[in-house]
């Protein structure tokens, strides 16, 4: 085979590793503690308001605001939960504290949920919450269907709310790779899409089901979904999807980047350093997506230590806020620009603690769009 084939060739299967598998990604040994973890700072004691309580939904809005039921999918600014779920089962390590009606009720609309399987007493456990694709330092959280279940029992109570469920990381931990790490397989996608079908019914919109096309498109209005009961669209895996019976997070969501590193205190500000933060956000993130077709754009501000701990305190929010006020001030200067462009999708660990920030958002979001 000639040499460029070659290169080629491995070009193909490193992209392909790196869409399907969240490499990097740090988790805590065993024996980690988060009171010891000398890089989680304490809240910042001005930060008393990120303890109000939840924002009561506007009469007959969708997703909260009346403003949002003649907009497009890619016209609604989505709060989205990283690694949700993962607030029930044995784990070291969580990204969420609170179940998936919490996150709902502080203003969640859109889950990132990783899914795994694996062998136990002879038998296949699948799908599972988990976290991590190397066995021995995999976080195991919940059932998913019990945690959907969750969901679903809230959505029946507010029948004017879309959601997005995507199941980003998959990891088969009975089809490992030569590394020894878990793989997506094939398998486990038909038996997440089980769980997923026979928890949400027709609610649910995965590939070729009504409504899909135009949400594809762009076309659907979240008042539309909503009056044919369509109203949680499903993304499985990482990859561009091939399959029939799903689409990939990659065929709708502008990209798959991540602050990889472990976050660091800054010990003269008491604050962490968020200048390679930041440097990453532009180069990864908002340089990619500006001129992106997917009809989401994720700005993922979420953040672990050296020792894999999740990083929860207000100066997380209070940063991502700064950040969001520097974008809508960029944006002021374009016509008919959104405010936070090109993002359209915010992703954060302990969703729910950063929710005295949502309802300006979404005002600003709203009111940047004249119909």
């Amino acid at each position: 085979m000639p040499v460029y084939l070659v290169l080629v060739a491995c070009l193909l299967v490193v992209r392909a590793t790196q869409s399907h598998h969240r490499r990097g990604v740090i988790l805590p040994s065993r024996g980690y503690d988060r009171t010891r973890d000398p890089d989680l700072l304490p809240d910042d004691k001005s930060a008393d308001f990120l303890a109000s309580e939840r924002v009561e939904s506007e009469i007959d809005g969708c997703n909260g605001y009346v403003g949002y039921c003649n907009k497009r999918v890619s016209q609604v600014l989505w709060i989205g939960a990283h690694n949700a779920l993962s607030d029930d089962g044995f784990a070291l390590q969580r990204n969420q504290f609170v179940d998936g009606a919490a996150l709902l009720d502080a203003g969640i609309r859109y889950f990132d949920i990783d899914t795994c399987a694996y062998a136990h007493d002879g038998k296949r456990i699948a799908p599972m919450v988990c976290h991590g694709y190397e066995w021995w330092k995999a976080q195991l959280y919940q059932p998913t269907s019990r945690g959907l279940h969750i969901i679903k029992a809230w959505l029946d109570v507010h029948p004017r709310e879309v959601i997005f469920l995507n199941f980003g990381d998959i990891a088969d931990f009975m089809a490992l790779d030569d590394s020894h790490q878990a793989t997506p397989t094939r398998q486990l996608h038909h038996e997440l899409l089980a769980v997923v079908r026979s928890v949400f019914g027709t609610m649910a919109v995965l590939r070729g089901d009504p409504w899909d096309r135009q949400i594809n498109l762009d076309e659907a209005r979240i008042k539309d979904l909503i009056a044919a009961n369509r109203r949680v669209i499903v993304n499985v895996d990482k990859a561009e999807s091939d399959m029939l019976a799903f689409w990939g997070q990659d065929d709708r969501v502008c990209n798959d980047a991540w602050y990889a590193e472990s976050l660091h205190v800054d010990v003269w500000r008491l604050d962490y350093d968020w200048t390679p933060v930041l440097d990453n956000i532009e180069e990864n993130m908002r340089n990619p997506c500006a001129n992106s077709s997917r009809i989401l754009r994720k700005l993922e501000f979420a953040f672990y230590t050296a020792l894999g701990g999740t990083v929860d305190s207000s100066h997380v929010g209070a940063a991502l806020a700064k950040y969001m006020e520097r974008l809508k001030a960029r944006n002021q200067t374009k016509m008919h620009s959104p405010p936070y462009a090109p993002f359209n999708l915010v992703l954060t660990d302990h969703s729910d603690k950063w929710r005295a920030y949502y309802s300006e958002w979404h005002a600003n979001q709203i009111n940047s769009f004249d119909d």
